[in-house]
């Protein structure tokens, strides 16, 4: 065979530098949204209460800045695995593969529960986008807001799988230390 083999190292150098365009992306977006949730927040209490002349409007986009928000959140608390966990089952063993195979069981049951979430979330989608509904106010699609939770859903998902797998291996006994789910 001529050229080069596709071996698993460039495989993880691609999804590496992948992973960490996305991780600055993200950033960068959630560091922007909550800029921008803040000063619309602010600048609505402003006009609401001491110009007594509210903007029409501001309080649906700031809703719309805030969800998508909320979403990257959610994949970065999935990403870095620090979301809320209640680790009682880890807590009664004590050695590092014990801890692995807990780790193991809690990011499967986890992957389960974002493949569910991801099934839904672009059923959902896919409906809302085929109704054409709009929101109440500035009459923008609804499949703004609404797609941020599938958006999300696959990158969660995705991440969760990272997980699972690097749980895995140091289950099996096979791994180095990775911090957080790294494509």
């Amino acid at each position: 065979m001529k050229g080069k083999a596709v071996t698993l190292k460039s495989w993880n150098k691609v999804w590496g530098c992948l992973d960490g365009m996305i991780d600055k992306s993200f950033t960068i977006l959630i560091v922007i949204g909550g800029a921008t949730v803040t000063l619309t927040v602010v600048l609505q209490v402003m006009l609401r209460y001491i110009f007594k002349s509210p903007l029409f409007g501001l309080e649906e986009f700031s809703r719309l800045i805030a969800v998508w928000v909320y979403f990257i959140g959610a994949i970065f608390g999935t990403k870095l695995d620090s979301h809320v966990q209640g680790d009682v089952a880890g807590r009664l063993f004590n050695t590092p593969n014990s801890k692995s195979v807990v780790k193991t069981i809690t990011w499967c049951l986890s992957l389960l529960l974002c493949l569910l979430f991801l099934y839904h979330s672009a059923k959902y989608s896919v409906w809302l986008y085929g109704t054409g509904e709009r929101t109440t106010g500035l009459w923008w699609p609804r499949i703004i807001s609404v797609g941020s939770m599938f958006f999300g859903a696959i990158f969660m998902t995705l991440y969760s799988i990272a997980n699972f797998l690097k749980y895995l291996k140091k289950a099996v006994g096979r791994s180095r230390e990775v911090p957080g789910g790294e494509l």
